[in-house]
């Protein structure tokens, strides 16, 4: 539906746990690793030590990667206590609802709530940079994705609409002069495209919205008002985290 705009045991260290899986087809691979790691939780008492990812990797079939994001969002759900230097443990609170839910869209709701947390982290702070270090190509090549986005605010592709969002965030981050933050922020983009469901698509009047939001960060960095760029940033990040909350109550 559119959304309109605004116990345990011990960690003892000894033979590994064993489990029994099937591997893993290839298909949304770290969601059907959730789901698959899940129906073993299911089985377990809480404080069950799970096995280690290498030899989850191994059981499944898929990289260490691949089983360390599902495990993170197991535990972002409440089904799996991750305890740093001991191991993952079945959660002695894992909700209810787990037991009912299908793992995908619960897991999608996970990883939407971890990008958006790691967004309000970081991207203030590179909007306040770049208020500081742009320069007059930064800002031409800010306007000109605004200009693109602006075409699309009320028509045309949702895809292409979306890329032109995500340009917006890149290019800010190209101008705070950064090499560390702008892969990061790359990197971060990158797996919301992947990941994360695009308000493009389900939130009415979000593209017009959003470039206008956009527009008002750019024109802060134009001013070199670092202060300004921060709070408009948060404050956008703030208002796509509850777009995003009144989707999964919708």
């Amino acid at each position: 539906m559119a959304q309109n705009v605004p116990s345990s045991a011990d960690g003892r260290r000894g033979a590994e746990p064993a489990l029994a899986f099937e591997r893993a087809p290839r298909r949304k691979l770290v969601e059907t690793v959730a789901e698959r790691l899940l129906e073993a939780v299911r089985t377990q008492p809480s404080g069950t030590r799970m096995p280690s990812e290498r030899a989850l990797a191994e059981q499944l079939g898929v990289g260490r990667s691949t089983v360390r994001e599902a495990l993170n969002g197991l535990a972002a759900l409440g089904a799996l206590d991750i305890r740093h230097g001991r191991g993952v443990f079945v959660a002695s609170s894992a909700s209810p609802r787990l037991d009912h839910e299908p793992v995908a869209p619960a897991f999608v709701r996970a990883q939407t709530k971890a990008l958006i947390e790691a967004r309000l982290v970081v991207q203030p702070e590179v909007a306040r940079l770049a208020a500081a270090r742009r320069t007059e190509t930064d800002l031409r090549a800010l306007e000109k994705v605004l200009e693109g986005q602006q075409r699309l605010a009320t028509g045309g592709s949702a895809d292409r609409a979306t890329r032109f969002g995500v340009e917006f965030n890149v290019r800010l981050a190209e101008a705070a002069k950064n090499e560390v933050l702008n892969g990061f922020i790359r990197s971060l983009f990158h797996r919301m495209l992947e990941r994360v469901p695009r308000l493009y698509e389900l939130a009415d009047g979000f593209g017009a919205w959003d470039v206008e939001e956009h527009r008002g960060i750019y024109l802060a960095v134009r001013d070199a008002d670092g202060e300004r760029a921060a709070a408009r940033m948060r404050d956008h990040l703030l208002a796509i985290r509850s777009l995003y909350e009144g989707l999964d109550t919708s």
